[in-house]
């Protein structure tokens, strides 16, 4: 049986009833290879900086209160949650550590593996609590407090974020602090949608295509100055319906 994916209250898009339906059929089809892009620093100027208005928000109200209720719902349509399990097949071993960052109820981690540890951030425990993945979890607010000091320097393998990149006004430091937990050479993946909460994204967001957007998040990797081989994979194109996926991947230099 077919199922509804179930969205967040509001989306930078307008979604028809033509194209609802039509997301229904594009999550059975094969999906796509995934298509990889390197975003070398060349791309970026000499000093990568952010204006208090890139990261300001329409919405400043404590994010606590916004987080306080659970929302056990997904935030992208099936098809793209599996392009996004299939892609962490590819990337992450058994026995891996992982830091899943704005953590929620579910890490979309393939459901087979083994990783040795998951210390989950996220801003409702609940959510987090009902995350079968994680052997930890804190709750935090990276916005008022962009630190993961509860994890050792050098000891994670990987680092992911699903669909909440957007949402950090203060993501250099959260970089920073990303690349610190990591081991030399591991990665940290930022997967991100074209769906969003607007009130609660970073005010530069709104204003770009998706294109604008990975490059935007790439440029976080280089200004935090941990990372090398910055790279832009498209998992999922967007178009008939369907939530396309993309991932910004840092290797921790």
């Amino acid at each position: 049986m077919f199922r509804l994916p179930i969205h967040k209250f509001t989306t930078t898009r307008k979604v028809s009833a033509i194209t609802t339906l039509a997301s229904l059929f594009a999550s059975t089809t094969t999906p796509m290879e995934p298509q990889t892009n390197a975003l070398p620093r060349s791309l970026y100027p000499k000093e990568i900086t952010y204006t208090s208005s890139d990261l300001a928000r329409q919405d400043e109200s404590p994010d606590t209160t916004w987080y306080r209720s659970p929302r056990f719902v997904q935030h992208i349509d099936d098809g793209a949650i599996a392009a996004l399990r299939a892609y962490y097949a590819t990337q992450i071993k058994d026995a891996d550590s992982i830091v899943d960052v704005c953590s929620s109820w579910t890490s979309h981690l393939p459901e087979t593996l083994k990783a040795s540890r998951i210390v989950g951030y996220g801003m409702n425990a609940a959510e987090m609590k009902a995350n079968k993945h994680l052997t930890s979890y804190y709750v935090k607010d990276l916005n008022t407090t962009p630190s993961l000091q509860e994890v050792e320097d050098s000891s994670m393998d990987v680092v992911l974020c699903n669909v909440s990149v957007d949402y950090l006004n203060q993501p250099v430091e959260v970089f920073k602090e990303m690349g610190r937990v990591l081991k030399k050479g591991g990665t940290a993946h930022m997967a991100f949608s074209d769906r969003c909460f607007p009130t609660k994204v970073v005010h530069r967001w709104l204003k770009m295509s998706d294109e604008e957007r990975r490059k935007w998040v790439g440029g976080y990797f280089w200004a935090s100055e941990m990372f090398e081989h910055v790279e832009d994979i498209v998992l999922r194109e967007g178009g008939f319906g369907q939530d396309p996926l993309y991932v910004i991947r840092g290797v921790r230099c």
